[in-house]
């Protein structure tokens, strides 16, 4: 499993039916290079993955420090998530 914490959430500029969701992975050291994949485009709350990667700078905008892996996900509108809410990820999935 990959725990995630939510920094950032505001609307997709690229498809307005979804909501554009900023998630720092937690416990970095547990992470394979490879898990991001693995997470098969979806959790058990309906996001949907679209990239994930490790920041090379401050991205303050949206919640992220230089070094940080951080994934960009979709979510339907009336996903009840909140910006510090923790979510997880299973590797089944």
């Amino acid at each position: 499993m990959t725990d995630l914490i939510i920094t950032d959430i505001r609307k997709s500029g690229f498809n307005n039916d979804f909501d554009l969701i900023t998630a720092i992975i937690l416990g970095k050291e547990n992470i394979r290079d490879d898990q991001p994949d693995s997470m098969s485009k979806k959790s058990r709350e309906g996001l949907l993955v679209l990239e994930s990667a490790t920041a090379d700078k401050e991205l303050p905008s949206i919640g992220v420090r230089k070094g940080d892996q951080f994934i960009h996900m979709w979510a339907k509108p009336g996903h009840r998530l909140e910006v510090g809410k923790e979510i997880r990820f299973d590797d089944a999935i």
